[in-house]
């Protein structure tokens, strides 16, 4: 079973060649899994 957290391989390949829309997809997922850190 795909952990659903992690990018589909196929999409890093497609992002690695220049496509635009893997790209996207890449940021997204990371933008979702990184929390900027709360500095005082």
């Amino acid at each position: 079973m795909r952990n659903p957290k992690l990018v589909p391989y196929e999409t890093i390949v497609r992002a690695t060649s220049g496509e635009p829309e893997a790209i996207d997809e890449v940021l997204r997922n990371f933008r979702q899994t990184t929390k900027p850190s709360k500095r005082n």
